[in-house]
C-alpha cells in the first residue's frame, strides 16, 4: 500500500495511507494548497491535482498532522498555538504567585505600619500636651496664678474657659485678641471663633473633631482640682509634689468645645477603668512639673484619686 506525504511550508506529515490522506482531506485538515507526494520518493505536487482527494469544506486546521519517520526537524516542534497556551500558564502560575506574595507581605507589614502610625500619633498628643503645660506655666509666670478652668457669672452662666485663657501662649494671639470677653464664649459674636480646629488642642488618633453645633473640640480636659471654676491655684499651694499632680489629660470620648468654660473634670473619674482611652493601654497626663506621662488604663484607682489633688498630702511612689 503506497505512502503519502504531505507538505505545508517547511512541514512534512507521513507515511499516511490513502485512505487516512483522503479522510484529512475531508476534514479540512489537508488544504488544496498543500503539496503531496505518493512514495518516499519523488516531487510534490498540489493536492489539488490529486483525483477524488477533496470532498469537503477547507479548514486551516494543520495541528492533527500525523508525524512520521520523514517529519522534517520544525515538525518536531511545538505549535505556535500549544507554546502561546504554555506561556500563559506560566505567566499566570507567576502571576498568582507574585500576587500571594504580596498579600503574605502585606498581611507581615500592616502589623509593623499600624504600630508605626500609632506610635507617631502619640508623639504628636505628647507634644500637644507638653505645649499646653507650657503655657499654663507661661500664663502661671505672668498672672502669678494657673487660669481658671472656666469663669461664670454670679448666676451661673458660663464665659470662657482655661483654653481661651492660655491661647497668647500656644501661638494664638491673634485669635485671643478678637476675642469678646464681655460676651460668653457661645455668643453670636463669637461663635465663628470657636469654631476654629486648634491642633494643639486635637489628638491626632482621634477623628472627631467638630461637635454636632460645629465648634472645634478639645480631646485634652482641664483638672478641676487645679483650675477650678472662677479661680486658679498658685503654684505655692501645690504642697504635693508638682510631678505627682496632673494639670491636664487625654480623654476618648465625650469631648467638648475648646472654648467651652465646663471642659473640666475629675481625672479619677474620667481615666478609670471602662471608660473609652485616647490610646490603646491608656492615655498621657500632663503633670505640674510641666512633663507628660503615659498612664495604663489598668492603674489603681486609688493612685488616679492621689494624682488628681494638689494638695491632698498623699504618697504616691511609682505609677
Amino acid at each position: 500500500m503506497a505512502n503519502w506525504y504531505v507538505k505545508r511550508g517547511s512541514q512534512i506529515a507521513g507515511p499516511l495511507t490513502r485512505d487516512r490522506l483522503n479522510q484529512l482531506a475531508a476534514e479540512g485538515k489537508v488544504q488544496t494548497t498543500d503539496l503531496v507526494r505518493e512514495d518516499e520518493e519523488g516531487e510534490f505536487h498540489p493536492a489539488a491535482d490529486v483525483n477524488d482527494l477533496f470532498t469537503g469544506s477547507e479548514t486551516p486546521a494543520w495541528d492533527e498532522f500525523e508525524a512520521g519517520p520523514e517529519t522534517q526537524p520544525q515538525s518536531s516542534q511545538a505549535s505556535p498555538n500549544k507554546s502561546n497556551t504554555t506561556l500563559i500558564v506560566i505567566l499566570a502560575v507567576i502571576g498568582v504567585g507574585g500576587i500571594f506574595m504580596v498579600m503574605v507581605l502585606v498581611a507581615l507589614l500592616l502589623p509593623a505600619v499600624q504600630q508605626a502610625r500609632e506610635a507617631a500619633r502619640r508623639s504628636t498628643s505628647k507634644n500637644n500636651l507638653k505645649q499646653i503645660g507650657l503655657a499654663l506655666h507661661n500664663y502661671l509666670d505672668t498672672y502669678r496664678v494657673f487660669p481658671p478652668g472656666g469663669t461664670q457669672t454670679t448666676d451661673g452662666a458660663p464665659y470662657h474657659g482655661w483654653a481661651t485663657s492660655i491661647l497668647p501662649f500656644v501661638d494664638q494671639a491673634q485669635l485671643y485678641n478678637r476675642v469678646d470677653f464681655d460676651q460668653p464664649w457661645n455668643a453670636p459674636d463669637n461663635n465663628e471663633l470657636f469654631k476654629q480646629e486648634l491642633p494643639v488642642y486635637l489628638n491626632p488618633n482621634i477623628d472627631e473633631k467638630v461637635s454636632p453645633e460645629g465648634m472645634g473640640l478639645s480631646h485634652y480636659i482641664g483638672n478641676e482640682l487645679v483650675m477650678k471654676t472662677n479661680s486658679g491655684i498658685r503654684f505655692r499651694d501645690f504642697t504635693d509634689d508638682p510631678s505627682n499632680t496632673i494639670l491636664a489629660f487625654e480623654v476618648g470620648e465625650n469631648f467638648k468645645p475648646w472654648g467651652d468654660p465646663t471642659n473640666i473634670a475629675s481625672p479619677a473619674d474620667r481615666m478609670k477603668s471602662g471608660n473609652i482611652k485616647a490610646f490603646r493601654g491608656g492615655s498621657h497626663v500632663l503633670l505640674g512639673d510641666g512633663s507628660v506621662r503615659f498612664v495604663s488604663e489598668n492603674i489603681d484607682p486609688a493612685i488616679l484619686k492621689k494624682l488628681e489633688t494638689p494638695g491632698g498630702g498623699e504618697f504616691i511612689g511609682e505609677f
